[in-house]
């Protein structure tokens, strides 16, 4: 025989706080007595009276007395049964075999008594959620196989559920949950309906989305011929401002797109395409916008008689979107009154003398319908989208612009240069450089160049992420991108209107970059172009050479007996770090070069140091201890000072003033027996006289001034 269970056995075993709601209305459902049945006959039908007093004869019609209750509980007191309101939850449970009186606690009533709608209570009857606790097969199971199985379905769905979360959260912070469960359901699906492409005619995209949604409205409302409510299928209309010609309608079959279209002008019903989904998104990616027309810049028209003419902005009315422009005039104005030429004439400036009926109105002048200014112009307000202006035009010459700037050779220059600066722009970037994107869904998103794909103008980023070993692969247009040099880092202008500069970055916006000028004598801020800009291993130096004089040197102060080496060369001084320790800016004049002097020495070991020795910074009383156990690289010396550049430094260029005393040589054979561990080796005796001829070191090959370049992996020669 089965082991029965009971409502509190259950919820032990599921463990579960659902099961809580589901013990509350079991425990409601179970048999009642006669006296508690017409107890609660008596309080719901008080709280029906108060609540209800409006409708009184409807709740006694509906409802039983309690005298009622009373007899129909004693009729049926022989088959131990009370009618009652049906559970919420429907549980089958196990069944005993031996009399069925044992199953009284989980009897459920019948569908007749349900058809009849007698019920005990004021509280209205709902209908059943169809909620199992139980599966097929587990009815003759015992309380333990039971107990079994539920704990390994609960722990398989968890697991579940664990994997599920993990994969969600792989790559992702736990603020980042919330967004991603929103937009996940953003992202193209097969079951959402289908894009399709149609083409219409030029400048009437807009008026036709506005149509066609204006006539789906009327379908859906009963506003046509036949006065009946019709869905034509159509999910959305739109078009995109870089796409011409063109618009979008969203619909799951094309044949609800041509019964939209019935009786539209300004469509071509045989162009309507299906977009692919893939390229849904691209197709929606928002365009870098082009250049705004600002006074002065240079553009091109489009209009018959001046097509492809060059023009200069004067004026630029953003309200009507029209720009006014001057441009050489192709006129036919010697001796004749105004009249419009159907012919194409070569260009010349507007004389008021030559013509005739000419108006002066201040400063300018009035030729019919022409408007010319006092340098012989011809001024025209066109709209912006007659004009070629940006990347779209082709370069002008020097010829067209050297009409503009009167043949001033610096300005036309200046002006061609500028033209070739913008028409190289992505030109610069190479595999390897670090760029950020400017414009578009991934903008501020920063990555290295692997690849450029030169057809398609386009670029490979790799992007790191946060919380995941390998990066990402994006693919964005070369336009967007833009060098990215991170805060602090140090950079040379290499073209520009401010070449020559070198700074540490500041900040950086959009292709802008404000640098902090390593010159001595700067105030504020430089504003240059990212593309201008390369990276410098240089740490804090302005340039390399000035003169005579090299970065390094070794030199010595006219007006004191001391030496020092140049960590810095400005335009106008030049930065000493003496041989105290000091920093000081002199002028060429001030400085001499150095006195020949032995260029070795010893360190504590005894082993000969020389120029371009690398070597380790010991304890020493006068050693700062935070270099204590670093590695440099010996630039200079003089008798037993030495100057030590170290990496990790970044003030004067990353030299240190050091005793020779306090470092080690890297590789001495004396310095390689004292750092071996006493175990393998015996202490050796470190005093100098007992020191034989295979314990000195090499010596490094002397180095010049001039060829500390060629010597050194990292620093940069300014070549530019």
């Amino acid at each position: 025989m089965a082991e029965e269970l009971n409502v509190s056995e259950l919820a032990d075993l599921l463990g579960d706080d659902e099961l809580l709601d589901v013990t509350s209305p079991l425990v409601a459902a179970l048999p009642r007595s006669a006296t508690s049945a017409e107890l609660d006959g008596k309080d719901v039908g008080s709280k029906k009276k108060h609540k209800r007093k409006g409708k009184r004869l409807r709740h006694e019609k509906n409802h039983p007395k309690s005298s009622e209750i009373e007899e129909n509980n004693e009729s049926e007191d022989d088959n131990n049964e009370t009618p009652r309101k049906r559970s919420k939850y429907v549980i089958d449970a196990a069944e005993s075999g031996d009399s069925e009186s044992e199953g009284d606690d989980f009897i459920v009533g019948s569908d007749e008594e349900d058809e009849d709608g007698d019920y005990v209570g004021g509280i209205p009857t709902y209908e059943p959620r169809k909620t199992h606790i139980f599966r097929e097969g587990e009815e003759n199971m015992t309380s333990e196989e039971l107990a079994r199985a539920i704990e390994e379905r609960h722990r398989a769905s968890k697991k579940e559920g664990g994997k599920t979360e993990a994969l969600l959260l792989a790559g992702l912070g736990k603020g980042n949950m919330s967004s991603l469960r929103y937009t996940s359901h953003l992202l193209p699906q097969d079951t959402d309906p289908r894009v399709f492409a149609v083409n219409c005619r030029p400048r009437m995209a807009r008026l036709l989305v506005a149509r066609i949604v204006n006539k789906c409205y009327a379908y859906r409302i009963g506003r046509n011929y036949e006065k009946r409510k019709v869905d034509l299928g159509i999910i959305s209309v739109f078009c995109l401002d870089h796409v011409k010609e063109y618009i979008y309608i969203e619909a799951h079959r094309k044949v609800f797109v041509e019964n939209a279209l019935n009786g539209l002008d300004g469509l071509f019903r045989y162009k309507i395409t299906l977009v692919n989904p893939s390229e849904l998104m691209q197709m929606m990616e928002r365009r870098p916008s082009p250049e705004k027309l600002r006074v002065g810049s240079f553009v091109r028209l489009r209009q018959r008689q001046y097509r492809l003419d060059l023009a200069q902005v004067v004026e630029v009315h953003p309200i009507s979107n029209q720009v006014t422009v001057k441009v050489v005039p192709r006129e036919d104005f010697v001796g004749k009154p105004f009249k419009k030429i159907e012919i194409r004439l070569p260009p010349r400036f507007f004389v008021p003398t030559l013509a005739a009926y000419v108006q002066e109105r201040g400063d300018f002048y009035r030729w019919g319908d022409l408007t010319f200014d006092k340098e012989g112009y011809l001024l025209k307000t066109v709209s912006s989208r007659m004009v070629i202006s940006g990347t779209k035009m082709e370069n002008p010459t020097v010829e067209e612009i050297a009409l503009f700037f009167n043949n001033d050779r610096e300005r036309v220059r200046e002006a061609v240069a500028r033209f070739a600066s913008v028409g190289h722009q992505g030109a610069d970037l190479r595999i390897g450089n670090t760029v950020r994107v400017v414009s578009g869904q991934l903008r501020e998103t920063v990555g290295t160049i692997e690849n450029i794909f030169l057809d398609t103008n386009t670029v490979s980023l790799s992007c790191p992420v946060p919380g995941r070993k390998e990066p990402i692969k994006v693919r964005v247009e070369l336009a967007a991108c833009v060098k990215h040099f991170a805060l602090g880092t140090h950079v040379i202008v290499s073209s520009g209107e401010r070449a020559g500069e070198s700074g540490t970055v500041v900040k950086s916006s959009g292709d802008v970059l404000y640098i902090f000028s390593d010159r001595a004598t700067a105030s504020r801020e430089l504003t240059v172009c990212a593309s201008d800009c390369h990276q410098s291993n240089l740490i804090g130096s302005f340039g390399h050479t000035s003169g005579s004089w090299r970065l390094f040197d070794l030199v010595m102060l006219a007006d004191t007996s001391s030496v020092g080496c140049i960590v810095r060369i400005n335009r106008n001084d030049i930065c000493v770090l003496t041989d105290r320790s000091e920093t000081r800016y002199l002028s060429p004049m001030q400085i001499k070069a150095a006195v020949a002097s032995p260029r070795q020495t010893t360190d504590r070991l005894n082993n000969i140091v020389t120029r371009g020795a690398e070597v380790i910074i010991q304890t020493s009383p006068n050693t700062p201890y935070h270099l204590v156990g670093q590695t440099g690289r010996v630039e200079q010396l003089f008798g037993s000072t030495l100057f030590v550049r170290v990496r990790s430094v970044k003030e004067n260029a990353g030299l240190v003033v050091l005793d020779a005393r306090s470092v080690l040589l890297i590789g001495g054979r004396t310095s390689t027996k004292h750092i071996q561990q006493p175990k393998q080796l015996p202490a050796v005796q470190l005093n100098p006289h007992n020191a034989t001829k295979g314990d000195v070191s090499v010596p490094h090959p002397r180095l010049t001034s001039e060829d500390w370049a060629t010597n050194s992996e990292w620093y940069e020669m300014d070549t530019s």
